[in-house]
């Protein structure tokens, strides 16, 4: 019988099918006990390549767990050291970037706020066409002028950036833990490195257009930034609710309007300076919009401004009632926009202003319905459609203003 039996264990080893040494050695002793089991025995050996197949077919229900060593540390299987493998290797490749400089460039991207910075383009565009006359002035003299102050104004929006939330990190981590600083995926370093590059190259592009007007543009933006976020003496105004809203509207008014329209003017068209009902209604209106702003935007950030001693009038009178206060500016500037609209001497400029205001209103109090001031999320989203989204409709109704 013993010669029997080694032929069958010659042709069907125990250990060519399991992976399992100790299940191995318990067949063993289970076929030596009875020898006269030969046809058990095969029809056992040659059922464990399905019963393997059936293990380790992943589309199963079952799931081999891991074994446990001699030594009783937990030994990954084959798929589970793969599966361990492969997310090391996804955290290589984040979220399918094959190069960690691609990620790198798409969180520079969103730590820009893009929203708001193609908020400052659009209203920038509309103000540097309103000094245009005629066909005749869109020469290249007029595109290089314009891409001159649109990007010094990119350069300006990512140092203010930059600068608040280097100094508004500890808030950031409460309000928006979101963002590239306060979530840990861009270093100080990173932050301070784009500021200082911001800066010099927003220098350059001033002395190389030699035009006083983008000069004041700088100016006014580095105060504005500098003074808004700085913790230094005598700065970091945002603590303070009236020199937020001071600074805010000054820099709107200068930083991005008025010098803006001088430099397209005098400087890129050659014409002496003429402050134009169209340039003072479109700085009045966005002075609205940059008023309601400085109040939104603290609506969801109540609790981090809270434990960092910011005040603000989210903070002062409450989240509903603040909301409230910033909706009736927008309202504000609607009605003024209407009354304002209604003095055109374009009769289709009339209907134009006064119905497209007519419509920002009817959207600022149909969303606000739908808004909820006490969740973050929902606040922010009003925020950012009332005042980056809109803000381009209500610049480009100024241009049938006359």
């Amino acid at each position: 019988m013993e010669a029997l039996l080694k032929p069958v264990s010659a042709t069907y080893p125990l250990r060519q099918y399991s992976p399992y040494d100790e299940r191995s050695k318990m067949l063993n002793c289970y076929l030596a006990r009875d020898s006269l089991c030969f046809t058990a025995r095969r029809r056992i050996l040659m059922s464990y390549p399905h019963d393997i197949h059936r293990k380790w077919n992943v589309k199963k229900s079952f799931k081999p767990s891991a074994l446990v060593s001699n030594e009783g540390d937990i030994e990954k299987l084959p798929h589970e050291k793969y599966i361990s493998a492969n997310n090391e290797l996804s955290s290589k490749h984040v979220d399918g970037y094959p190069n960690i400089h691609l990620k790198k460039l798409e969180t520079l991207y969103h730590f820009c706020r893009p929203y708001a910075m193609m908020g400052i383009q659009m209203v920038t565009l509309s103000v540097a066409f309103l000094p245009v006359g005629s066909i005749v002035d869109l020469s290249p003299t007029f595109f290089v002028g314009l891409l001159q102050i649109m990007a010094l104004q990119a350069l300006n929006h990512i140092y203010i950036v930059a600068l608040n939330q280097l100094f508004d990190v500890e808030i950031d981590k409460i309000n928006k833990e979101y963002l590239p600083l306060a979530s840990g995926e861009l270093s100080t370093r990173d932050i301070m490195a784009v500021s200082f590059l911001a800066i010099i190259l927003s220098i350059g592009l001033v002395i190389m257009s030699k035009s006083p007007a983008l000069l004041g543009v700088l100016v006014a933006n580095f105060i504005y930034g500098t003074g808004y976020s700085a913790d230094l003496p005598f700065l970091r105004w945002k603590r303070h609710p009236l020199l937020a809203v001071a600074s805010t509207v000054f820099v709107c008014a200068f930083g991005v309007h008025i010098f803006t329209f001088i430099h397209i003017q005098k400087y890129v068209l050659g014409r002496p300076n003429l402050i134009t009902k169209s340039i003072i209604f479109q700085t009045t209106m966005m002075c609205f919009y940059s008023l309601a702003g400085v109040i939104l935007k603290d609506v969801p950030d109540m609790d981090g401004d809270r434990e960092n001693g910011i005040d603000t009038l989210s903070i002062r009178f409450g989240q509903k009632r603040a909301f409230a206060i910033g909706l009736n500016v927008l309202y504000a500037s609607v009605g003024f926009g209407m009354v304002v609209g209604a003095s055109s001497s374009l009769w289709f400029g009339k209907i134009i202003v006064v119905l497209g205001n007519l419509a920002l209103g009817l959207i600022f109090w149909q969303w606000s319905r739908q808004t909820d001031p006490t969740n973050k999320s929902s606040a922010q989203s009003f925020y950012q459609l009332a005042i980056w989204k809109l803000l381009s409709i209500a610049s480009l109704l100024t241009h049938f203003v006359r």
